[in-house]
């Protein structure tokens, strides 16, 4: 036991247990994303996509599927708190190759995420609708323009600045962090509260009268029903719900949920584990299933189904008859259609424009502590283990990260990869949940005195993990099956291979490098981290 032990970067991590129940449940709730983006984002995801699928439904799906796995999240965290999360469990219940390989996996596909989904996103979507909603609400002509005026330049620029942001707010150890999440997530939730009142009070018709006036009084030509009609013109035909449609919209309805259990992977650093991960991740999946399939119930009926399929359609074809060129028809574009007051409106776009720097600041700092996994390890270099003495956080990590991003952000921006990596991101996730789900089951027969002293027992574990493989298995048959969403070109399957082999051929170049000095990774990686 003391020669294995001996392997690893030092006998104790270095990080210090300062989070607390509450930062477990902001970092879950900041990459999951229950507010009013995370609402107006399933809309503005699926409608182009897979146009007849029932919002809310698969939304409920989706956090169906979710339920097993966040119970076998909330299991393994509270057996092996460790940085890593799943990293860790997978490789000390299956064997450490499989690990690693899906560890990593999950590592490059929160980078997709980082790089190609969020900070691409804020840039053509959140400053945008922002900028011109502002422009109207004080009659500012100038960030109306700015608004429309959006190049692949622009929209690096503020790309960057949000990895930039992101990482700043992991840099100055856990008190900051803290701090600075709580004050987001303060404005965020009450704008988020706000716009679920004004949808749950504001019918289809109310809307339409709402539209009309704006749209005259901004001096744009259009109308609620001119919209629709001119998708119409332009070839557009209403695709009605049908259960086919929902169905293949599923891994929407997963992605939609994707990030409640984050906080594993700082549960080494969090006190109270069992307490705090029943926030983070159990209580954290049901507040971010009620809050999202009331905002989608609501926010659908508000501006009504026919309106938004066509909107998009215009949006999607670059049609004149859009009255808004370049910006898209997200939820968030209408909702200060309906406040009077600028003020109002400001603070609620506020929200809407502030969550992806707290997605980014908890979204970062999940991927830094799988980058101190792979290092406390020695799969990578040692360096990037290194702990903060000042700051307590892994300083080295978080800029590894942020540099990683940074590229692929060039990559997406200006060689137009962004559609193959997003197509993978659900695939992979999918994927490892299924060996989750797999590793709970042999856990529970392979380390069964660990397991018995779980919440449950042994036989809770399993069940769970046994469910978890089931509904992730459909998910990725969903994903695999759906141009819009999964690997279904030669590009994309072949790029999925490329994220797990790459893995592979790091382990394998770690592990004979490791042999030549007299250390076995295998036998180490079967080792539970120290603490």
């Amino acid at each position: 036991m003391a020669a294995a032990k001996s392997v690893f970067v030092r006998d104790a991590t270095g990080l210090v247990r300062s989070f607390r129940w509450y930062d477990a449940l902001i970092l879950s709730l900041a990459v999951t994303g229950p507010t009013y983006f995370g609402i107006a984002s399933q809309i503005g995801y699926v409608s182009p996509n897979v146009p007849g699928a029932d919002f809310t439904l698969s939304a409920a799906i989706g956090l169906l599927f979710m339920i097993p796995l966040g119970i076998v999240y909330y299991l393994f965290a509270v057996s092996m708190p460790r940085s890593g999360g799943d990293y860790v469990w997978i490789g000390r219940a299956v064997h450490p190759v499989l690990g690693f390989v899906s560890g990593w996996g999950m590592f490059v596909s929160f980078i997709f995420l980082l790089a190609g989904v969020g900070a691409i996103t804020w840039a053509t979507v959140c400053v945008p609708v922002f900028s011109i909603t502002m422009g109207y609400a004080w009659h500012n002509a100038g960030l109306v323009s700015f608004a429309t005026s959006f190049t692949s330049t622009t929209n690096f620029e503020f790309a960057v600045l949000l990895l930039i942001l992101g990482a700043l707010i992991t840099t100055f150890g856990p008190k900051f962090y803290s701090r600075i999440m709580i004050a987001l997530a303060a404005i965020i939730f009450l704008g988020t509260f706000i716009f679920l009142g004004i949808a749950a009070t504001t019918s289809t018709g109310t809307f339409q009268t709402a539209f009309n006036t704006y749209a005259q009084s901004n001096g744009l030509n259009a109308t609620y029903q001119g919209i629709i009609n001119s998708a119409g013109s332009a070839g557009w035909s209403f695709q009605p719900v049908t259960t086919a449609l929902t169905l293949a919209s599923i891994p929407f309805g997963v992605l939609l949920f994707n990030g409640f259990n984050y906080s594993v992977y700082v549960s080494g650093e969090t006190k109270n584990v069992r307490k705090s991960m029943l926030w983070g991740v159990l209580l954290a999946l049901l507040i971010c299933g009620i809050l999202d399939i009331i905002g989608l119930y609501f926010g659908v009926n508000m501006i009504g189904y026919k309106f938004n399929q066509a909107a998009f359609y215009l949006f999607g074809h670059g049609s004149s008859a859009w009255p808004f060129p370049g910006i898209s028809p997200w939820i968030s574009l209408f909702t200060p259609m309906l406040i009077s007051n600028p003020y109002l409106a400001t603070f609620v776009q506020l929200g809407w424009v502030l969550f992806f720097i707290w997605w980014a600041g908890a979204l970062i700092l999940a991927i830094s502590r799988y980058v101190f996994a792979f290092s406390f390890d020695r799969v990578l270099p040692t360096f990037f283990a290194d702990v903060n003495q000042r700051f307590h956080f892994p300083l080295k990590a978080t800029v590894l990260v942020l540099l990683i991003g940074l590229a692929f952000l060039v990559d997406f921006n200006f060689y137009n990869t962004y559609l193959l990596a997003t197509l993978n991101t659900t695939a992979i996730w999918a994927v490892v949940w299924v060996v989750v789900g797999l590793s709970a089951i042999v856990f529970s027969f392979k380390k069964k005195e660990m397991a018995k002293a779980l919440p449950g027992g042994r036989a809770l574990l399993a069940v769970f993990g046994l469910l978890s493989m089931i509904a992730m298995s459909i998910t990725f048959y969903y994903a695999a099956t759906n141009a819009a969403i999964g690997p279904f070109t030669s590009a994309a399957q072949g790029l999925l291979g490329v994220v797990f082999g790459s893995g592979l051929v790091i382990y394998i170049i770690s592990y004979y490098y490791h042999k030549s000095k007299n250390i076995n990774l295998d036998l180490v990686l079967k080792e539970i981290p120290p603490e």
